[in-house]
């Protein structure tokens, strides 16, 4: 059985695809996606877009909520790249008439090593609360405008998981992660599949009491449920 962890806000695409592929599964939200108030300070970068090299959009939550902060500024700079973390964060700027380019690998390495290629010295990230992990890899100027949180779900039902036989459960996110292994003894963590989105996330779940850790092509939707589907076969 797998188990689609995505929050409802994001979960809902995975779970067509998981319907047009005939697999047996749940939807387990572990976290939800609210809108977040950026601060003064966040806003103020706003009038200075200029001032930037590229734009970065984290995820499509940065879209749905930043969008109505940048989208007019935006206009009077749009010869300013943008640049998407995956194809889903770009088909979100698209159906906004905004134009993206995304790195080779959908990640923040992957926007790292854009940025080195390009030459960017100065960008401004729109992301959730938690700190982007692309602050500690790339030596240019980033700075950052909170417009979502990810919170962890409250009263999720772990025993619907534990009572399967055999679980593939999808991991998207280091958030994710450590909710299962709160919630989870090591004998129950030792039968669960895991398909992990990055290999980041997979070598924190091997860290843990995690056998079996499958590390998918790529985050996106189609590349984890190939992966998932060749496990749970």
């Amino acid at each position: 059985m797998i188990v689609n962890t995505r929050p409802t806000e994001i979960g809902d695409k995975t779970n067509n695809l998981l319907n047009e592929l005939k697999c047996d599964f749940i939807h387990i939200p572990f976290t939800k996606i609210e809108e977040l108030e950026p601060p003064a300070s966040a806003k103020i970068l706003l009038d200075k877009l200029s001032d930037y090299d590229a734009l970065i959009f984290t995820s499509q939550s940065a879209v749905k909520f930043g969008v109505k902060f940048f989208q007019e500024k935006y206009a009077k700079v749009s010869h300013i790249p943008i640049i998407s973390i995956g194809l889903a964060t770009q088909k979100c700027l698209n159906e906004l008439g905004i134009s993206s380019v995304v790195p080779k690998t959908y990640n923040s390495e992957g926007i790292s090593k854009l940025i080195i290629k390009k030459d960017y010295r100065k960008c401004i990230v729109f992301c959730g609360d938690k700190a982007p992990q692309l602050l500690s890899i790339t030596n240019a100027d980033i700075d950052v405008f909170p417009c979502y949180e990810s919170q962890d779900k409250k009263n999720i039902d772990f025993e619907k998981i534990k009572k399967l036989d055999e679980s593939t459960i999808l991991i998207y996110t280091h958030q994710s992660l450590e909710i299962l292994v709160k919630n989870f003894k090591t004998y129950e963590m030792e039968k669960i599949i895991l398909i992990c989105a990055s290999e980041r996330i997979r070598k924190l779940a091997s860290n843990y009491s995690f056998k079996d850790c499958v590390l998918a092509k790529s985050p996106l939707d189609n590349d984890i449920l190939n992966a998932a589907t060749k496990m749970s076969n």
